[in-house]
């Protein structure tokens, strides 16, 4: 009886089996999807017959048939030479981890803070490892092959098989090549880019990416997440876990997991779903949740993000709770209740939108029926208790957006305004900088900018968010109009400058307690706030010549005020006072340079630097002060035409400026390892014009003695006649890579005494390692004060010293720690210490903080200050979730350069 083709073709792999090594093995794969029997579209084909011979035996062989051969499926075909040994599917040791010391160089830089090894993909080093399975060949390799029935094939020992980046490897396997599925059994292991699947079982479609595991482990390489299931399937990209583990702890350890009845995850999205989640520490069950949704990588998701418990004097215990919403790709919001014990439950919300053109932040907060905190550092019989505010609604609202993105037009707001002015001291919890802020900006504008001119339009008032009785209400531009122009034509430059401006005041038919200056009133005058629109114009032209060895910058530059002013400044009667001033510039320098002769390989340059100014004078007095203060002086101050900032002053000076600078730079890298300058300005007559009232220029003509003024007024004046200024000079040098020490001071020749003073000494290296040690000082113009009836002086310098470090003593342990002292007044002004533990899947930090507490009603230095106190507390585990919080907030505003590493 005849035999069909098909099973003469598996009686010969029957025969061949044995005698096929490995590489055989493949072979032997390969003909049953490859070699043909007969030729198509032929009129006849051969088939093998087959009978029993006497002996038993088979006897086989060719017989032509006629018609014409039944069509074969056809598949890729596999693509291997005979000296090719096959695919090389590495084995998983430990889920692919390796410790710190066996990694190269490359991979240590990428190695996640806290970790002591990393996740490492092998590499595929096989021919077609890049390409995607569906158009790859599929490679087969395992110690024995024999074929069951056409085109079924099972093999066994160390099964290897690939196709393109696909990789499988079992004890034993099933192939259906109609089918095109794989069956594994036995230390199965399943890669992808960036994938690791591990079981007992599992069937693999190997045309798609459909796969089914049984007790399986899984892990994804570049976020580090791995855990266990008893089945894990993926269906269109999406894995689906039952009985699953969660972690992103390196193998071995039990810090945290999340312990799930069924996950998904979607690589592609970056989200993760659990239901009827635990987590747990050690071991040890701390949360359960019914449903959660959080991101395996930094892409967003919503969930509930990282809490902050803080523990401090006033407040007692402070619990928020952030829950994240990602509402679309462009915009989320986080709403965050939060639980106050000596004031009791807030809420907090922010809401987040981008586009290609804009960025808008919309923030709020809300306390009803505050409790009034825990006040047992006042003192019930005080006339005033800044900090009670029992039973009042307290509530902020923020708007921080800008538009224009990448185009000519631009438009912003930052707007902030709280309900009281002790409501970041009470309830945010901030650092010292917060803490001192006396005015929140409230700012809308709009602008458009073409090759040569900008157009803006601006609106912008002040809160003032501090109850000293000596600061009052900024003024409100509404609006501000601008339109800036500049043209370049060859070596020369235009620049024009108009601007407009309408100010008013809430407060500006209240009689004052005096004329305010600066930050002091003087007790001998009387006055109202003045409103009214100014008129701005800055005309310029520059000739800006320029050559490897200097340059050569004269200007001239017409100024130009004017006003419309409801009511006349206080003493005068002109209520459209207006002045015009040329002012006349000359700029220029030199370049020099020569090698060093102590220190090979450096270049030392030597900067000279001439400044002259001649701006005449011009009676200045019968104009407001809406938005101006003089400068502070410093280094760069000697290169300014005018000393004054904002528009309501136009400087008279005739005045000369010498400055010279001096670098050290490397010559192979161009690093500058040191500069120091130095300077000084010559005057070459008075200067009159002032924000001081008093100080006209007939008053200080006549001035005979100034000793015989407050010691304000004979500050200013003794400025204003003085026939040079104080020395300024700025030194920089780096000592390392890491290492730099910085300084600037201001030292007054005529009293021998120093202006100003700051240091510093600044260690910052990759490994977040930092050191900060400074100091400042700043001698300031005593404030007058009416205290009793009676103006004193009360004295202003600021001398204070400032150490903060964040120590990293081992991989995962930092010291922190900040001491900040105040020298004048003998006092702490903020103690900062704590720990921050680090792994490579979970981070807490834990520091407490005293800090000085601000009292607008205490004026003199020698009265007590409270401290207040706090412990912040933070956790995180590291692939669940994400959130700022308070620590990150204070270590960053308290240790210069600190920035927050990367969870993943």
């Amino acid at each position: 009886m005849p035999i069909k083709t098909s099973h003469i073709r598996t009686r010969l792999y029957h025969a061949l089996r044995s005698q096929y090594s490995r590489t055989s093995g493949l072979l032997l794969f390969g003909l049953l999807v490859s070699v043909p029997v007969a030729a198509e579209n032929q009129d006849s084909y051969s088939q093998w017959e087959c009978r029993a011979a006497a002996d038993g035996s088979w006897a086989c062989g060719e017989r032509q048939m006629s018609g014409r051969a039944f069509p074969r499926p056809k598949h890729p075909e596999p693509v291997i030479p005979p000296e090719d040994s096959g695919p090389d599917v590495r084995v998983a040791n430990n889920l692919d981890w390796v410790e710190e010391k066996a990694l190269t160089d490359e991979e240590r830089e990428k190695m996640a803070t806290g970790c002591c090894g990393a996740y490492i993909e092998p590499k595929r080093d096989y021919e077609d490892a890049e390409m995607d399975p569906a158009d790859a060949p599929m490679r087969v390799a395992s110690a024995s092959t024999e074929v069951e029935q056409e085109n079924i094939a099972r093999l066994r020992g160390d099964v290897q098989l690939t196709q393109g980046y696909r990789q499988v490897r079992s004890d034993s396997a099933t192939a259906d090549q109609n089918t095109r599925i794989v069956n594994l059994e036995g230390n199965v292991q399943f890669r992808e880019p960036g994938l690791l699947v591990t079981g007992d079982s599992a069937q693999i479609n190997m045309d798609s990416k459909d796969m089914q595991i049984e007790q399986a482990g899984y892990l994804f390489h570049e976020s580090g997440v791995r855990g266990t299931a008893t089945q894990a399937k993926r269906v269109d990209d999406v894995f689906y876990i039952d009985n699953a583990t969660y972690t992103t702890c390196e193998p071995g350890s039990k810090a945290w997991r999340l312990v799930s009845s069924k996950l998904n995850i979607n690589p592609e999205t970056g989200i993760a779903n659990a239901r009827h989640v635990r987590l747990e520490v050690q071991d040890i069950p701390i949360l359960y949740a019914p449903w959660i949704r959080f991101p395996i990588d930094d892409r967003r998701a919503s969930g509930l993000l990282f809490p902050s418990f803080d523990i401090g004097d006033e407040n007692g215990i402070d619990y928020a709770q952030p829950i994240y919403l990602n509402l679309a790709p462009n915009y989320d919001a986080t709403i965050t209740p939060r639980y106050i014990q000596e004031r009791g439950p807030m809420a907090e919300v922010e809401l987040r939108h981008m586009s290609k053109l804009t960025n808008t932040i919309l923030s709020g907060a809300f306390l009803s029926d505050d409790d009034g905190g825990d006040d047992r550092d006042d003192d019930p019989t005080e006339v005033f208790n800044t900090r009670d505010f029992q039973g009042e609604d307290r509530w902020l609202v923020n708007l921080n957006h800008l538009g224009g993105i990448g185009k000519r037009w631009e438009t912003r707001v930052d707007y902030t305004k709280v309900s009281d002015s002790e409501y970041f001291r009470d309830l945010d919890n901030a650092t010292l900088e917060v803490n001192s802020q006396t005015y929140l900006r409230q700012l809308v504008s709009a602008s458009y900018r073409t090759d040569h001119w900008l157009f803006g339009i601006k609106g912008q008032e002040f809160q003032t968010i501090t109850d000293d009785p000596n600061r009052i209400d900024q003024y409100q531009m509404l609006p501000r109009l601008e339109a800036r122009g500049n043209y370049r034509l060859g070596d020369f430059v235009f620049n024009l400058q108009n601007q407009f401006t309408a100010f008013d005041h809430d407060d500006d038919n209240d009689i004052l307690p005096g004329y305010l200056q600066g930050e002091t009133f003087f007790e001998d005058e009387k006055g109202t706030f003045v409103t009214g629109d100014r008129l701005r114009l800055d005309y310029g032209l520059t000739w800006d010549k320029q050559w490897a060895w200097g340059y050569f910058r004269p200007s001239v530059t017409l100024k130009h005020l004017s006003y419309n002013l409801d009511n006349p400044v206080l003493g005068q009667t002109d209520d459209s006072p207006s002045v015009t001033v040329p002012v006349g510039v000359i700029d220029t320098g030199l370049f020099m340079e020569r090698d060093t002769t102590m220190l090979t390989g450096f270049t030392q340059t030597f900067e000279p630097r001439l400044y002259m100014v001649h701006t005449k004078y011009e009676d200045q007095s019968d104009l407001p002060d809406f938005d101006t203060s003089q400068m502070t002086f410093t280094y760069n101050q000697l290169f300014r035409e005018d000393r004054f900032i904002g528009g309501d002053r136009i400087g008279d000076t005739e005045q000369v400026s010498l400055g010279l600078t001096s670098r050290l730079v490397e010559q192979s890298t161009g690093i500058e390892w040191l500069r120091a300058s130095i300077g000084q300005i010559f005057y070459l007559s008075d200067r009159y014009v002032s924000l001081n009232p008093n100080l006209s220029k007939s008053f200080l003509k006549g001035l005979d003695d100034p000793d015989d003024l407050n010691r304000l007024q004979r500050d200013i004046a003794a400025d204003l006649l003085r026939d040079d200024s104080a020395y300024a000079a700025e030194f920089a040098l780096r000592l390392s890579e890491h290492l730099r020490f910085q300084a600037d001071v201001l030292y007054d020749e005529d009293d021998s005494e120093l202006d100003r003073g700051n240091a510093s000494l600044r260690y910052n290296d990759r490994n977040n390692k930092i050191f900060n040690l400074s100091y400042r000082y700043n001698r300031r113009v005593p404030r007058l004060s009416d205290i009793g009836n009676q103006f004193i002086e009360i004295d202003s310098d600021i001398e204070q010293a400032d150490f903060s470090t964040f120590l990293p003593i081992s991989r995962s342990w930092s010291l922190i720690g900040r001491y900040n002292y105040d020298l004048t007044n003998s006092r702490d002004l903020e103690t900062l210490f704590g720990f921050q533990y680090e792994s490579c899947c979970w981070k807490m930090s834990i520091i407490s903080r005293r800090w000085l507490d601000r009292n607008d009603y205490i004026l003199l230095p020698d009265e007590d200050l409270e401290h207040d106190n706090g412990v912040f507390f933070q956790i995180q585990f590291k692939g669940l979730a994400g959130s700022g919080s308070k620590v990150e907030s204070i270590l960053q505003d308290g240790i210069y350069g600190y920035e927050p590493q990367s969870n993943y």
